[in-house]
Order: C-alpha cells, then structure tokens, then sequence
C-alpha cells in the first residue's frame, strides 16, 4: 500500500510526502501564516509539528522576538525539525509528546496551531477542553482537510461514485485515522470551551497546465488513492489516469476548515 507513513505508523505523514504536499500549497498557506501573524504572537506551539514546514513560513514572516514550540510524537520528524531551524535566528524548541495522552503537558502560547492533526485524535472534544483551560488561552488556529471534498476530475459520474464510495470504505476501516473527519471536527469546536470561535472555509484548486510544485503532490495523491481501491475500481481509475498522459485536461480541488478560537 503507498500509505505515505512515518516512522510511527502514522499514515498521510511521511516527510517527503508532507513536503510535496507543503509546497503544493505554499501560496495559499503562506497566505493563511501572514494573517495569523497579523495577531503579533510572542510565541507559536505547533501542535503535530512533523518535520518544521509550518513553522518554516512563520520564521520567515515573524520578527525574532517570537518564540517557537513544536511538537510531535514521531522523533524522526522532530530531527529533521530541529535541522531545519538550525538557522533561525529565534528561540526555538521541540517536544517529543503524545497529544492526546499527554495534553496536560503542552505548554501555553499566544498563538497555537493545530493543522490536520484530528483525523488521528480519538477524542477531538477532550483535547480542544484541555486547550481551552491552558492560562493563558491565547488563540488557536485550525485547519482541517475534508477527505470528502477532494476531487480529480473530469471523470464520467459512475466512474467517480464507484470510486468514491470504495474509498470511503477502505479508509473508514483504519484504526489508524479518519479520512473523513470534517463533520466531527467542525461539531467539536462549535462545543469547546472556548468562547470566541470563527469558522469558515478555504477552497484549494488547480487546473492543468498544472505546475512543477503541484505535480509531485498530485501524482502522489493519485497513487494513494489507487492503492487503497478493490481490483475493479482500481482498474478503472488505471483507466482513468492513463487516458490523458499529458493532463491537459484535468482539475483538483479539495475544502479546508478553517478556524480562529479565543
């Protein structure tokens, strides 16, 4: 299976994998940093910080008064982390921490980021809790992928339904994370404890000619989905993918969570 794990088993979370994915998305993700940069942070916990990609743009948009705090349970991810802020010029540290067993432990921050780490959390609604009662609060940013809304395209209607469903069903068979979590985590935050909350959504799209910073996220993208599909519905994906070779006439577009919460 092309599961793109890391060292903990963790799919979805391989480094080269969340690179591609990372540089895919750069524009718009920088985009989301310099807003949250507008709340002039002091200091950033990065909660499920992998390798450092995150907190990379805010080193590069944030004055060095601020302080970064990353953190992860997959050591291999934290090394790579701590190499690549070797040259900030800015206090930064990483924690090797379970966050949902070990919350109680994760410090306070003005500014915490929690970005596509509940589809491997159990309880969505504890954690946030625990979150909430840190003094001081300060302001948690989210994003959350929806597994739901991410499509290739064009593809004939059947085509997409058979697919569609046949993922949904090797995936929501994983003890390991959910693929489709958009709803519960959209209903845990309406429900925390924090009193100020802004939710809204973010579209990512593409449309061929796709570039060379889309291309390795795409392709990969396209594997991972192709290896989780039964024979006859893979077979057809096959299809699919190899009936325009060049891609000149192809799309990807996929929904964000985005959230404030104070």
């Amino acid at each position: 299976m092309f599961s793109q794990e890391n060292s903990t088993g963790r799919p979805l979370a391989d480094a080269e994998w969340l690179e591609h994915h990372h540089r895919a998305k750069l524009l718009e993700r920088t985009a989301f940093a310099k807003m949250l940069a507008s709340l002039n942070p002091k200091s950033i916990i990065d909660l499920g910080c992998a390798t450092g990609l995150w907190l990379e743009i805010f080193n590069q948009i944030l004055s060095s008064e601020c302080e970064f705090v990353g953190i992860d349970s997959d050591r291999e991810s934290l090394e790579l982390a701590a190499k690549r802020s070797e040259s900030w010029q800015r206090k930064t540290s990483f924690m090797c921490l379970d966050i949902e067993r070990d919350a109680n432990l994760i410090p306070s921050g003005d500014l915490t980021l929690a970005f596509n780490i509940f589809p491997y959390v159990s309880s969505t609604e504890s954690l946030l809790n625990v979150l909430a009662s840190r003094v001081p609060r300060g302001t948690l940013a989210v994003r959350q992928y929806d597994g739901a809304s991410i499509r290739f395209g064009p593809m004939p209607t059947s085509s997409r339904q058979r697919l569609e469903a046949n993922l949904r069903v090797a995936t929501e068979s994983s003890q390991r994370f959910r693929h489709y979590d958009l709803d519960r985590t959209f209903d845990a935050l309406q429900c925390s404890h924090y009193s100020q909350k802004d939710i809204g959504f973010e579209l990512f799209e593409r449309s061929s000619p796709f570039s060379d910073d889309f291309l390795p996220y795409y392709k990969e993208s396209l594997d991972w989905t192709r290896s989780l599909l039964s024979e006859e519905v893979g077979g057809d994906f096959d299809e699919w993918i190899n009936s325009d070779h060049h891609m000149a006439n192809r799309y990807f577009y996929g929904v964000d969570l985005v959230a404030l919460l104070s």
